[in-house]
Protein backbone atom coordinates (compact mmCIF):
# COMPACT_ATOMS: atom_id res chain seq x y z
CA UNK A 1 0.00 0.00 0.00
CA UNK A 2 2.80 2.40 1.23
CA UNK A 3 4.62 1.59 -1.58
CA UNK A 4 6.11 5.36 -2.97
CA UNK A 5 6.52 5.80 1.40
CA UNK A 6 9.01 2.55 1.67
CA UNK A 7 11.07 2.95 -1.29
CA UNK A 8 12.28 6.65 0.22
CA UNK A 9 12.34 4.97 3.91
CA UNK A 10 13.13 1.62 4.02
CA UNK A 11 15.20 1.94 7.57
CA UNK A 12 11.98 2.63 9.63
CA UNK A 13 10.90 0.03 11.44
CA UNK A 14 7.19 -1.09 10.10
CA UNK A 15 4.76 -1.78 12.34
CA UNK A 16 2.20 -3.38 10.72
CA UNK A 17 -1.26 -2.51 8.95
CA UNK A 18 -2.70 0.65 11.17
CA UNK A 19 -6.25 -1.73 12.02
CA UNK A 20 -4.03 -3.18 14.49
CA UNK A 21 -3.99 0.12 17.02
CA UNK A 22 -7.44 1.19 16.10
CA UNK A 23 -8.58 1.24 19.55
CA UNK A 24 -5.52 4.16 19.81
CA UNK A 25 -6.13 5.94 16.64
CA UNK A 26 -9.97 6.40 17.64
CA UNK A 27 -9.31 7.52 21.22
CA UNK A 28 -7.15 10.27 19.27
CA UNK A 29 -9.91 11.13 17.20
CA UNK A 30 -11.82 11.82 20.24
CA UNK A 31 -9.55 13.86 21.39
CA UNK A 32 -8.77 15.88 18.43
CA UNK A 33 -11.34 18.96 17.82
CA UNK A 34 -10.65 18.65 14.07
CA UNK A 35 -10.64 14.57 13.44
CA UNK A 36 -13.41 14.40 15.90
CA UNK A 37 -16.78 13.30 14.64
CA UNK A 38 -15.19 9.86 12.95
CA UNK A 39 -16.64 6.87 15.25
CA UNK A 40 -15.22 3.47 15.90
CA UNK A 41 -16.01 1.70 12.66
CA UNK A 42 -15.26 4.87 10.35
CA UNK A 43 -11.84 4.99 12.15
CA UNK A 44 -11.48 0.96 11.72
CA UNK A 45 -12.26 1.38 7.79
CA UNK A 46 -9.84 4.59 8.07
CA UNK A 47 -7.25 2.67 9.78
CA UNK A 48 -7.60 -0.38 6.41
CA UNK A 49 -5.94 1.92 4.51
CA UNK A 50 -3.32 3.03 6.26
CA UNK A 51 0.87 1.29 7.28
CA UNK A 52 1.99 2.46 10.91
CA UNK A 53 5.90 3.20 11.73
CA UNK A 54 8.40 4.05 14.07
CA UNK A 55 10.83 6.57 13.41
CA UNK A 56 14.14 7.87 16.17
CA UNK A 57 14.12 11.41 16.82
CA UNK A 58 15.99 13.50 14.83
CA UNK A 59 14.21 11.55 11.88
CA UNK A 60 13.37 13.86 8.60
CA UNK A 61 10.25 12.20 7.38
CA UNK A 62 9.72 14.10 4.67
CA UNK A 63 11.66 16.65 2.65
CA UNK A 64 10.92 19.91 1.41
CA UNK A 65 10.80 19.77 -2.52
CA UNK A 66 9.90 16.03 -2.73
CA UNK A 67 6.59 14.53 -4.19
CA UNK A 68 3.76 14.56 -1.74
CA UNK A 69 2.11 11.83 -2.33
CA UNK A 70 1.75 10.83 1.71
CA UNK A 71 0.35 11.97 4.66
CA UNK A 72 1.79 11.36 8.48
CA UNK A 73 -0.66 10.72 11.17
CA UNK A 74 1.26 11.31 14.19
CA UNK A 75 0.61 8.45 16.51
CA UNK A 76 3.12 9.29 19.48
CA UNK A 77 5.73 11.40 19.93
CA UNK A 78 6.30 14.94 17.88
CA UNK A 79 7.06 16.44 14.53
CA UNK A 80 8.35 20.29 13.48
CA UNK A 81 7.78 21.02 10.96
CA UNK A 82 10.28 23.60 9.02
CA UNK A 83 10.42 25.50 5.76
CA UNK A 84 13.44 27.52 4.06
CA UNK A 85 12.69 30.98 3.22
CA UNK A 86 15.10 33.27 1.52
CA UNK A 87 17.30 34.74 3.83
CA UNK A 88 16.32 33.09 6.65
CA UNK A 89 17.26 29.30 7.00
CA UNK A 90 14.52 26.49 8.07
CA UNK A 91 11.94 28.51 9.56
CA UNK A 92 10.02 26.69 12.24
CA UNK A 93 6.55 26.67 10.86
CA UNK A 94 4.62 24.27 13.55
CA UNK A 95 4.72 21.63 15.80
CA UNK A 96 2.81 18.38 15.57
CA UNK A 97 1.96 16.02 18.18
CA UNK A 98 0.08 12.85 18.82
CA UNK A 99 -3.45 13.27 16.61
CA UNK A 100 -2.40 15.72 14.21
CA UNK A 101 -1.34 15.44 10.69
CA UNK A 102 1.33 16.26 8.40
CA UNK A 103 1.99 16.28 4.70
CA UNK A 104 -1.75 17.42 4.27
CA UNK A 105 -1.09 19.89 2.01
CA UNK A 106 1.15 18.16 -0.51
CA UNK A 107 -1.26 15.03 -0.61
CA UNK A 108 -4.43 16.90 -1.43
CA UNK A 109 -2.83 19.33 -3.80
CA UNK A 110 -0.35 17.02 -5.27
CA UNK A 111 2.09 19.89 -5.48
CA UNK A 112 5.77 18.68 -4.22
CA UNK A 113 6.31 19.49 -0.14
CA UNK A 114 5.89 23.10 1.63
CA UNK A 115 8.40 22.29 4.12
CA UNK A 116 10.36 19.26 5.71
CA UNK A 117 9.40 17.73 8.58
CA UNK A 118 11.49 16.35 11.75
CA UNK A 119 10.63 13.86 14.65
CA UNK A 120 12.36 15.74 18.00
CA UNK A 121 11.87 12.62 19.62
CA UNK A 122 11.09 8.12 18.75
CA UNK A 123 7.83 9.18 16.93
CA UNK A 124 5.33 6.19 15.72
CA UNK A 125 2.61 7.35 12.80
CA UNK A 126 0.25 5.90 10.74
CA UNK A 127 0.88 6.63 6.95
CA UNK A 128 -2.35 6.95 3.81
CA UNK A 129 -0.94 7.05 0.31
CA UNK A 130 -2.50 9.17 -2.28
CA UNK A 131 -2.89 5.55 -3.99
CA UNK A 132 -5.08 4.52 -0.80
CA UNK A 133 -7.05 7.41 -0.49
CA UNK A 134 -8.12 6.76 -4.19
CA UNK A 135 -9.24 3.29 -2.96
CA UNK A 136 -10.99 4.77 -0.47
CA UNK A 137 -12.71 7.11 -2.53
CA UNK A 138 -13.64 4.09 -4.69
CA UNK A 139 -14.63 2.45 -2.06
CA UNK A 140 -16.24 3.96 0.92
CA UNK A 141 -16.52 8.11 -1.01
CA UNK A 142 -18.45 9.76 1.70
CA UNK A 143 -16.27 8.72 4.46
CA UNK A 144 -12.93 9.73 1.63
CA UNK A 145 -14.89 12.70 1.23
CA UNK A 146 -15.33 13.66 5.20
CA UNK A 147 -11.38 12.61 5.72
CA UNK A 148 -11.13 15.25 3.25
CA UNK A 149 -13.03 18.07 4.64
CA UNK A 150 -11.12 17.58 7.57
CA UNK A 151 -7.42 18.07 6.07
CA UNK A 152 -9.45 20.80 4.85
CA UNK A 153 -9.80 22.02 8.12
CA UNK A 154 -6.64 20.87 9.48
CA UNK A 155 -4.84 23.22 6.52
CA UNK A 156 -6.96 26.38 7.41
CA UNK A 157 -6.43 26.26 10.75
CA UNK A 158 -2.29 26.11 10.06
CA UNK A 159 -3.17 29.11 7.49
CA UNK A 160 -4.54 30.94 10.23
CA UNK A 161 -1.71 29.98 12.71
CA UNK A 162 0.80 30.20 10.72
CA UNK A 163 -0.56 34.09 9.58
CA UNK A 164 -0.87 35.22 12.41
CA UNK A 165 2.22 34.28 13.91
CA UNK A 166 3.93 35.43 10.91
CA UNK A 167 2.19 38.91 9.86
CA UNK A 168 3.20 40.69 13.31
CA UNK A 169 6.72 39.51 12.70
CA UNK A 170 7.18 40.78 9.39
CA UNK A 171 4.97 43.65 8.58
CA UNK A 172 4.92 45.38 12.09
CA UNK A 173 1.35 44.56 12.94
CA UNK A 174 0.19 43.82 16.43
CA UNK A 175 -1.90 40.61 17.18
Amino acid sequence: MAKNFLHNYPDLLCLGKADQYVDEICDMFNQNKIFGGFDYDEAKILCGYMQCYAAPRGYKVMNEGDEGDFMLLVLSGEVVVRKNMDGMDNQYLVEVKAGGVVGEMGFVDSNVRFASCVTTMPTDFAVMTRATLNDLLLQHPRMANKLLLKLLQVMGARIRETVTRLIPEHFGVTK
